[in-house]
């Protein structure tokens, strides 16, 4: 096999492209052409051929290659999925908790190929801007600082993908020009916790030359604004602060490369502490000499935690204004629900007999929604969304087929029930909006992004068999699949939010108050039959629907103490984000997060999870919840073959075999 080294299929200098591309088309500017062929200085002429770089950036990572790995990093290893094509021995593989290098769905490349097309349009822009040497009079300065936010955000986001997969990975800020300069650089690893420091700290210092609006919801839901800027701080944030806490408890002196922040500056080369002869001693300090210990960590994580806070409310509230404003302009007639929710939810519309699901309709169904932040871009004709017809199901000869993947009886195990602990409850929408449930084969297939629209007849119990005669009225086409992938959402920014508040381990009752309410609202949403304790409306033959979850009073007691804590919102919100986000490449990237939080994988995966108790004997070291680098990428540099990298030390068994 061919070795892939880490800049396998970068953009080079002379692999530049032609065309003048729309985000739409992603086999334009992706036509790659030999490096002898075109001198650099001939291409970075105008706006146009930065433009084709930057709309490139944003395809490779729409692109299934990457799509793929986001789901089966990030989904498949948990358990609301189950193999159903049980030829793909390597998924059952990635389930059981047996990862073993050598296979390519381990190959990073694709996500540092769209990191140097990042990095490229920095320095091109920076260099095609500078004053007095400008090359195009259209392309200001004004306008590459713009780009340059738009993509430090989105090099953070591929970055952050790495993090949340691996850990601990190179981290590139310059552009690789040419074969000889990727066949010589060796990079080592840097901290996952200095990484997501350093593209935090990129973007709180240029936030302020962030787009609000570049004039079409296609372009403002598929780059990055100010508002999915906003919302990928508040997720890093989050994130930051779980690898922060109790950072030296957790074996961090693998790699010898513990790089901290101070005061959100990163130190980007290892600093260690010295006795007063100069002589190195055990332990490390950051660059101004702030010695790094549990406590200095545990400090800068309850700061992060506030972060991700004011983020997530900066994008809740943005998109309340609008909403408000937009119901403020409607002439149509407004429910008392629409007026009266305290997030800008869509909710469910009654037609008749009959209730058609309308945030499903919207955010799925549909494209670039209100409630959307952030969503790689698909039309269905010249780019569809592959990973969905290969990994979910797809809408074949008049019926819905499970492909390679399946819902889990974990999330529907229960679904015969009210509220149950885990999974959705008989009168949760989002049950049928994620599989076929009437289906007659014994694993249900995945609706989620193939199905278009829903309604419901019988909302009181939708597996009762009556709820729709037609119970998914419309269909993508495997062929012609246009269904967006979703980034940030609104659902993201308060489950975010509601966690962020649950791990500062607060006691204010206001606080914990308010996100019990984060949580509970989309629960509420979602399960439209259902009725408070106290509510009036409530029948006799309505008491099996009764649930407090969605009282405004829950949580207090009948004396009007509230007895709800922050460890009980925790494990709230994990369980309302596994109903939420199914499907979305985001299910083992939580559980990954709590066992950083709680350097714990045991209770981790027992608590949260439900997986086979073989996996959670190999996963009994916090290295084995995150995925082992390529054999290919170790052929090249790793340590043992005079390289800078270190493999996982869980996975490295595998590695030597």
């Amino acid at each position: 096999m061919k070795s892939k080294k880490i800049y396998t299929k970068l953009l080079l200098a002379g692999s530049l492209v032609l065309t003048s591309a729309s985000l739409s088309s992603c086999d334009d500017f992706l036509t790659i052409l030999p490096t002898d062929q075109i001198p650099e200085e001939n291409f970075w002429q105008d706006k146009a051929d930065l433009e084709n770089v930057r709309a490139g950036a944003y395809q490779l990572l729409a692109q299934s290659g990457q799509t793929s790995k986001i789901l089966l990093w990030g989904e498949v290893r948990a358990d609301n999925l189950s193999v159903n094509d049980m030829s793909q021995t390597n998924l059952s593989y990635l389930q059981d908790a047996v990862l073993q290098p050598s296979l390519n769905m381990f190959d990073w490349s694709g996500f540092y190929t769209g990191i140097n097309y990042c990095n490229l349009v920095i320095e091109q822009g920076e260099a095609m801007t500078r004053p007095n040497e400008e090359v195009d009079p259209s392309f200001t300065r004004a306008d590459y600082r713009a780009i340059r936010t738009e993509m430090m955000a989105l090099r953070s986001l591929y970055y952050f993908y790495l993090v949340k997969s691996y850990r601990d990975v190179p981290y590139i800020t310059h552009s690789i020009r040419t074969d000889a300069q990727a066949s010589k650089d060796k990079p080592a690893a840097t901290s996952g916790v200095a990484i997501l420091g350093a593209c935090i700290d990129s973007l709180e210092a240029n936030m302020a030359f962030a787009v609000e609006n570049y004039g079409s919801e296609s372009k403002n839901k598929g780059q990055f604004t100010k508002l999915s800027v906003h919302a990928l701080l508040a997720d890093m944030y989050l994130w930051r602060a779980c690898m922060l806490k109790n950072f030296t408890a957790k074996g961090n002196a693998l790699y010898a490369n513990v790089n901290m922040a101070n005061k959100g500056q990163v130190n980007l080369s290892d600093v260690r502490k010295t006795d007063e002869q100069g002589v190195a001693i055990e332990g490390y300090v950051t660059a101004d000499g702030q010695e790094i210990t549990d406590s200095y960590c545990n400090t800068l994580a309850s700061q992060c935690l506030q972060k991700s806070i004011e983020h997530a409310d900066w994008v809740i509230n943005k998109i309340k204004a609008e909403y408000d404003e937009d119901l403020n302009n409607d002439n149509s007639v407004v429910s008392q629900d629409e007026l009266n929710q305290p997030y800008p939810l869509y909710l469910n519309q009654k037609s008749g007999n009959s209730i058609t699901d309308m945030p499903y309709m919207y955010n799925f169904g549909s494209q670039n929604s209100r409630e959307s932040v952030l969503e790689l871009q698909y039309n269905g004709t010249n780019t569809t969304n592959s990973t969905v017809n290969t990994y979910f199901s797809a809408y074949e000869n008049g019926s819905l087929n499970a492909k390679y993947l399946a819902i889990s009886s974990n999330l529907i195990g229960s679904a015969t029930s009210v509220n149950p602990d885990a999974g959705f409850g008989k009168t949760d929408f989002r049950l049928f909006e994620t599989c076929n449930y009437f289906s007659k084969e014994a694993k249900k297939p995945i609706s989620k992004f193939v199905v278009r629209d829903l309604s419901y007849n019988d909302i009181k119990d939708l597996t009762s068999g009556t709820s729709s005669s037609t119970p998914f009225d419309a269909y993508r086409l495997s062929d012609s699949n246009d269904a967006h992938w979703p980034i940030y959402r609104l659902s993201d920014m308060m489950l975010i939010k509601a966690e962020a508040i649950a791990r500062t381990g607060t006691t204010d009752r206001n606080t914990l108050q308010e996100g019990y309410r984060l949580v509970n609202q989309l629960f509420k949403r979602n399960n439209p039959a259902l009725v408070g304790p106290n509510d009036p409306i409530a029948s006799s033959t309505d008491e099996e629907l009764i649930c407090d979850r969605v009282d405004d009073k829950y949580g207090v007691n009948a004396d009007g103490n509230f007895e709800k804590t922050a460890a009980d919102l925790l494990v709230l919100t994990y369980r309302e984000r596994q109903r939420e986000f199914v499907c979305e490449g985001k299910r083992w990237f939580d559980l990954v997060r709590q066992a950083e939080f709680s350097n714990d994988t045991k209770t981790t995966l027992n608590t949260y999870a439900a997986v086979k108790s073989s996996v959670r004997t190999r996963l009994s070291d916090l290295w084995g919840f995150y995925i082992p680098i390529y054999n290919e990428e170790l052929k090249v540099n790793g340590i043992e073959n005079g390289g800078n990298l270190y493999q996982n030390p869980v996975w490295d068994r595998y590695t030597k075999n």
